[in-house]
């Protein structure tokens, strides 16, 4: 009995280390809506170019995530109005906050201002967990966002760790009959 409730705990703490999350990057390319991992929100357009960019100069535009994840990187570049040559942009990640009623029910993580010149890509490395929403906030352009790297959240491996203490319970109440 001992040596197949190891085996049971040994399985199931190997299955849950196979299902952590590998990291994923969002291209844009093909797919507007990142192949369903997204949902654009208000001001937030898809260029066949292949990438998403705030269509407004000074209004914050949303991407959302379609599950909780935690985001690693991504690349900022603007177009620009004529005769603007660089500016800066406020990026903020949000979680979903329960306890606040809907839609004010997101809790900001994380936020920066980065510069942007024309041109040029600039990769932002945040390593920020429990993100639903990035939002971009532009001063005077147009904000393009690319390669978005991101891992999904696993599911919890103490869910693991009670399944297998249940399954333990179940094989000591069926050895007690």
């Amino acid at each position: 009995m001992k040596k197949s409730l190891a085996a049971l705990v040994t399985g199931l703490f190997l299955m849950g280390m196979a299902g952590m999350a590998s990291a994923e990057v969002l291209t844009f390319d093909t797919m507007p809506q990142g192949g369903g991992a997204v949902t654009l929100g208000t001001w937030m357009e898809w260029d066949a170019a292949g990438y998403i960019f705030n269509e407004s100069t000074s209004e914050t535009a949303d991407l959302f995530f379609n599950d909780t994840v935690d985001l690693n990187a991504f690349d900022l570049g603007f177009i620009n109005p004529a005769g603007v040559t660089n500016g800066t942009v406020t990026v903020a990640a949000y979680g979903l906050d329960a306890s606040t009623p809907a839609p004010f029910d997101y809790v900001q993580l994380w936020t920066m201002d980065v510069n942007l010149t024309k041109g040029q890509w600039v990769t932002v490395t945040t390593n920020v967990a429990g993100v639903d929403k990035l939002s971009l906030m532009p001063t005077n352009f147009y904000t393009m966002l690319d390669n978005v790297d991101y891992s999904a959240v696993p599911e919890p491996f103490s869910v693991l760790l009670l399944g297998a203490g249940l399954a333990g319970l179940a094989g000591l109440r069926r050895r007690n009959n």
